[in-house]
């Protein structure tokens, strides 16, 4: 997004329905917002220790807080057994990546994991514990904003933020993140 010289390249914002969200979680107390967040927050927030963002992510009214990893297991075992299947697999994980090979070698799409993403399998393995929650992703990818619009992904994932996005939230907050009390997640992986 920062680097294409002609601003071709644009990130649309879901912040305003992930505060929806919360706002209504918390009036109506129908459902509850889960976080659901990339692997890759423990270099995103180097400031501070892992378990104050957790801490600052449920501050901001999100009730859990899941790393995506969890899932990731999962998806890499589907994809295991796909690969016994078929052979020859390339990965469903990076939905630029599939969108790219969609777009520029067609003869592959038979070999794209038919498996969702760990984003979009941790939201179903919540959705099928909570029927009704709703599932916000929260990551360092911009084309995970695509995929969760996606027939595959939008029944299991509500709204995909940035950690950039992440970090205004709890600035407009005024959270300071490095303060808080550490939590652990949710749920995890090793």
């Amino acid at each position: 997004v920062t680097q294409c010289p002609f601003g071709a390249t644009v990130d649309k914002s879901y912040i305003t329905d992930v505060i929806k969200f919360i706002n209504e979680s918390k009036e109506t107390n129908e459902f509850k917002v889960k976080a659901v967040i990339a692997p890759a927050f423990a270099a995103q927030f180097e400031f501070a220790k892992l378990g104050q963002v957790v801490t600052a992510i449920k501050e901001l009214g999100f009730s859990e807080v899941y790393e995506a990893a969890q899932s990731a297991d999962v998806v890499a075992y589907n994809e295991a057994k796909e690969l016994e299947e078929k052979g020859f697999l390339t990965t469903s994980c990076c939905p630029a990546f599939v969108k790219y090979t969609e777009n520029n070698f067609p003869e592959l799409i038979p070999h794209i994991s038919h498996n969702l993403s760990p984003m979009a399998e941790m939201g179903k393995i919540l959705k099928a514990k909570e029927p009704g929650c709703k599932v916000v992703f929260i990551g360092p990818c911009t084309a995970k904003k695509a995929e969760f619009k996606l027939d595959k992904a939008k029944d299991y994932v509500d709204s995909v933020i940035t950690f950039e996005e992440l970090q205004a939230l709890i600035d407009s907050k005024d959270i300071i993140v490095e303060e808080l009390e550490e939590s652990v997640l949710d749920d995890g992986t090793g």
